[in-house]
């Protein structure tokens, strides 16, 4: 009797085959939706972006908007490990420092989604325009997002109000949400084509209304 064939030692695993495909599918899924739009495109888009046919994109997706999900994912992920760095580092308020290090913190993740609009458009178009809308699933799990990011913000800057960094009369919940909103209007111009000097511009403008408006308060002297 012919024994059966053994799996070499340096073969992967099947497991491990189908989640590289898996992650390939959703790669090239990302690729379609930011080149031609996520309602323009199909899965036979997505299917000719890696050669292969529909049986196997149905494998391992339902449908167009099955693999959605996973880009909305992929492109989130993309955005946060880029843009964040150690924004939210805790070793920052383990030292002495100041309100305008806490606002450069800010301005540092202003330019750094700036530049991704610069190196990639299309994954800041999607991710601000097209796909919010889509349906309301989608819209609460971009809302959701929206709010786990101010929530980080806001445990910030109340370390920051404790430390006695930040006037300790401010809403720092509130404050949170217009940090979050103030990023906006650069990526917009950016991409419109507008260059580093106009974003500079803006930054130093917020940079000029936030500073005082957050510095702790001094007491009086006679």
């Amino acid at each position: 009797m012919t024994e059966p064939a053994k799996r070499g030692p340096g073969r992967p695993r099947d497991e491990q085959n189908t989640e590289r495909r898996r992650r390939e599918l959703i790669a090239a899924a990302y690729r379609v939706f930011t080149t031609k739009g996520y309602a323009t495109a199909s899965t036979a888009d997505i299917t000719a972006e890696m050669g292969i046919g529909y049986g196997t994109f149905y494998r391992y997706f339902d449908s167009k908007r099955a693999i959605l999900d996973e880009v909305v994912d992929y492109g989130l992920d993309r955005l946060l490990t880029e843009i964040a760095g150690d924004v939210f580092e805790p070793a920052l308020l383990d030292r002495e420092f100041t309100v305008e290090e806490l606002i450069q913190t800010w301005s540092g993740a202003v330019e750094r989604m700036c530049h991704i609009a610069e190196s990639d458009p299309a994954l800041m178009n999607a991710m601000l325009f097209e796909l919010p809308g889509i349906d309301d699933e989608l819209n609460t799990r971009i809302l959701g997002l929206g709010g786990i990011l101010a929530a980080t913000v806001d445990r910030f800057l109340s370390r920051a109000v404790d430390s006695g960094v930040i006037r300790d009369d401010v809403d720092t919940g509130e404050v949170s949400w217009m940090l979050l909103a103030l990023t906006i209007p650069p990526v917009m111009r950016t991409l419109q084509g507008r260059g580093g000097s106009d974003r500079r511009a803006y930054i130093d403008a917020a940079i000029a209304v936030l500073t005082p408006g957050l510095r702790a308060l001094q007491p009086e002297t006679d």
